[in-house]
């Protein structure tokens, strides 16, 4: 009996796919970060023939940004069609209003609800993890109702993965096996790296003794122990410093490497439970120097595809399917590892190679959807222009006061370009000839020349008091901040807020006609702030959070979003609620190219091989004009255009 339901779920599926098979189709390549005047720059120079036969064919449009123009407050509006207000995701970073505390906005933590302590031991007895908080309904849900087959691949603000029927990976947000964003590791034996500390990473000092290092790699902390110790995988190095290599021996796993080679992923053991449960990650290895010194990179500890330890896909084995196919792959969501370039574990060349074997998993993975593709949508995200442009920007721009001349990288994102370009032309290959083929970035690029210190400017206007002025500068996470005497402080890349009583946990400004000629009055300020070092105008526009943002979330969005001239950007240390003595310094880090500005500055590109028929085209028309093109229809919440109303599809032999 139960063969023959098996049987027949399976003949209505395959039934169902024969249908579809003659409906419509459409495939959404999402390139973050790609700027339409670098492409348009590219084909000139003759290096993008496919990106130029697809605008032949139908048309290529600049592409409205999100307000503020940060990574998931924009795919969120494209995810849904809907802004801020509706979603609520306004910046990288929110605040708890009552504490003040700086959160990241995409996703929390729920603790289990009910626990057995037994001894040191705390066994969960209800379910905890993490919830997504964008909210909203995800586009590929509508087309679902509609009996629309999706693949959505490595789309960022949805980990986790909304819960659906389609197939679906999660992208930019998934967290490492650490809970955190990416924490590489540094193994060394060289005594320059004594004493020093790495944002996103841990350094640590280790001994050859006969030339083998005994160490450990260090994984989350236990929760089903009352103590929370650090979960660890022994390790050891055995190094050959006269041929310049090492073994590495993780479990049963070992390496041989070379200075200057990769390792494949090599899967690590955490022991929760003793030998009754394990918790799975792994990593890669990249040996820089195994003598004079030994210098050996380890990648964060991603999430194992194979033994998913959190949900990364739905259904929730689609990741280990894929990975059959494709081998194992990053599950991180920013998988380029920006802070280990930051922190001098990377050079310039080992970032490029690290985001080389990323495009070449990126490959891999679009040749197995591609080959399941049968119909429907297909929507495949690609991270590493916009990463790239973020670390590299002072390669290729000699006015940056961190430029670096001819270390071989100045045409690094003509290459990048280039590799889009094949992509594209694998794809157009492969698919049905009369598919519907988009290409979107969701914003585009600028240089970062000065970091801001928004607080500091608050601070000196005296929006902003301090507890202890002569600490100026010392104390993160707004604990200086004197709230009973403060009406305005900054918190994350774009957002100011008004410490409003009623809803901040110190407020004091009286909503009604005194916040309102507040809004007014720092509107004014910050529009008239000038660099004191070139008069320059800083801030190029002030939105009011109630003039663009519509829906219940706008109650939660910042007071005023902060779109900074080109060459500027608020400072990390402001966004974190650090209040600085400097009002604007030059940007000496890695991180150059950026794009949490004005969003008029940096917009996105749109391409397609169908006529897009309406003006200025903006992120939240995307999945309307997607779901029309499928004879659906969208939720009222949904407020953009038909791009495409009234064009007939192309069937241009490609």
């Amino acid at each position: 009996m139960i063969r023959r339901i098996v049987v027949c779920a399976a003949m209505m599926l395959a039934l169902a796919s024969a249908v579809f098979a003659g409906g419509p189709n459409v495939v959404v390549l999402g390139i973050d970060g790609m700027d339409p005047a670098m492409l348009k720059r590219f084909m000139a120079e003759g290096r993008m023939p496919n990106f130029q036969q697809l605008i032949n064919e139908g048309s290529f449009s600049n592409l409205e940004t999100s307000i503020p123009p940060q990574s998931p407050v924009a795919w969120s509006n494209f995810i849904t069609g809907t802004d801020p207000g509706q979603h609520g995701i306004f910046d990288f970073i929110h605040r708890d209003p009552e504490t003040y505390t700086p959160i990241f906005s995409a996703a929390e933590v729920v603790e289990p609800g009910k626990t057995l302590s037994l001894g040191d031991w705390v066994l969960p007895l209800s379910k905890g993890g993490t919830v997504l908080l964008r909210r909203g309904v995800a586009f590929w849900d509508v087309l679902q109702d509609a009996g629309v087959p999706c693949t959505i691949i490595r789309v960022p603000a949805n980990y986790p993965p909304s819960s659906t029927e389609q197939q679906t990976l999660a992208g930019m947000g998934t967290p490492d096996l650490l809970g955190s964003y990416g924490t590489f590791a540094l193994y060394t034996d060289d005594p320059h790296w004594d004493g020093a500390v790495a944002s996103g990473g841990r350094i640590h000092l280790v001994q050859a003794i006969d030339g083998r290092v005994t160490t450990q790699i260090e994984g989350p902390r236990n929760s089903l122990r009352k103590s929370a110790p650090m979960l660890t995988a022994k390790m050891t190095i055995d190094v050959d410093r006269e041929h310049n290599a090492a073994r590495i021996a993780v479990g049963s796993h070992e390496v041989l490497l070379r200075a200057g080679e990769w390792s494949e992923w090599v899967p690590v053991e955490f022991d929760l439970m003793g030998p009754f449960k394990k918790l799975h990650g792994m990593c890669r290895f990249h040996l820089k120097s195994a003598g004079p010194t030994l210098e050996l990179y380890a990648s964060p500890v991603n999430i194992d595809p194979m033994r998913p330890a959190l949900p990364i896909s739905t259904p929730a084995d689609y990741a280990t399917r894929l990975a059959e196919r494709t081998g194992r792959y990053y599950t991180q969501g920013i998988a380029e590892d920006t802070k280990a370039l930051e922190a001098g574990a990377f050079d310039d060349g080992d970032f490029v190679a690290q985001t080389d074997t990323i495009m070449a998993e990126r490959d891999r993975m679009l040749d197995v959807v591609l080959d399941d593709y049968q119909g429907g949508l297909l929507f495949f995200y690609v991270s590493t222009i916009d990463q790239s442009c973020h670390a590299l920007w002072r390669d290729v721009d000699p006015a940056h006061p961190a430029h670096v001349d001819n270390n071989g990288f100045e045409d690094r994102f003509g290459e990048l370009y280039a590799r889009m370009d094949r992509m594209l032309g694998d794809v157009r290959a492969r698919i049905p000839r009369d598919a519907t083929i988009i290409v979107l970035s969701d914003h585009g690029f600028a240089p970062f020349y000065k970091k801001v210190n928004l607080n500091a400017y608050l601070y000196q206007k005296g929006y902003l008091a301090l507890i202890s002025p002569e600490e100026i500068g010392r104390h993160p996470l707004f604990g200086n901040v004197f709230w009973r005497r403060t009406r305005a402080y900054a918190a994350g890349l774009n957002g100011l807020y008004v410490n409003l009583a009623g809803r901040e946990g110190k407020g004091v400004v009286p909503p009604g006609a005194q916040y309102d000629e507040l809004l007014d009055e720092l509107s004014r300020d910050l529009l008239a702030f000038r660099d004191p070092e070139t008069g320059e105008q800083v801030i190029t526009t002030v939105y009011m959070a109630k003039d663009v943002y519509h829906g219940a979330e706008q109650k939660n969005a910042p007071d005023l979003i902060v779109g900074y001239n080109q060459g500027y950007r608020s400072s990390d240390d402001s966004a974190l609620g650090t209040v600085s003595r400097e009002l604007i310094v030059p940007n000496l880090s890695r991180w150059t190219g950026d794009h949490c500005i004005d969003h008029r500055w940096v917009p996105g590109v749109l391409i397609s091989n169908r006529r897009i028929t309406a003006d200025n085209p903006a992120l939240v028309d995307v999945p309307v004009t997607i779901i029309r093109a499928f004879g659906a229809q969208p939720p009222a919440v949904m407020t953009g255009r038909d791009l495409f109303a009234g064009a007939a599809p192309s069937s241009t032999d490609h």
